[in-house]
């Protein structure tokens, strides 16, 4: 069994359900947490980790190439951010809750999808 997919799996769905059921309060903690001091560092590691997590575990799923692969994008949003100004990072997530909110409720939707998805790929 893969922990660490299988955690990223049930986060995942929790966000997508949040995403799905409640667009505008996902928005409203996006802007909360944008103005938070520590947000773009967070942004940063939880890439980081999470990318990481997802790499060594991957040989336990049934398609490790999936979580590889996703575990390298964000290995490389990762980097974009460490070069991105904490003030432009700050500045495109006020925007992407502004001009992106109607997509919040579909991206909720695959975001549960793949949860689900995850969860199952990564049990034995």
């Amino acid at each position: 069994m893969a922990i660490f997919i299988s955690v990223w799996g049930v986060i995942t769905c929790g966000v997508g359900l949040f995403m799905l059921l409640k667009p505008q309060g996902f928005a409203d903690a996006i802007v909360l947490f944008s103005r938070q001091d520590y947000f773009h560092y967070v942004e940063i590691i939880s890439r980081l980790v999470i990318g990481a997590a997802l790499l060594l575990d991957a040989r336990n799923t049934l398609y490790p190439l999936v979580f590889e692969v996703i575990a390298k994008i964000l290995f490389i949003v990762a980097i974009i951010l460490v070069f991105m100004t904490e003030k432009h990072h700050k500045t495109f997530a006020l925007w992407a809750v502004k001009h992106c909110l109607s997509w919040f409720r579909p991206a909720g939707f695959c975001a549960l999808i793949l949860g689900l998805w995850t969860l199952y790929v990564s049990i034995d």
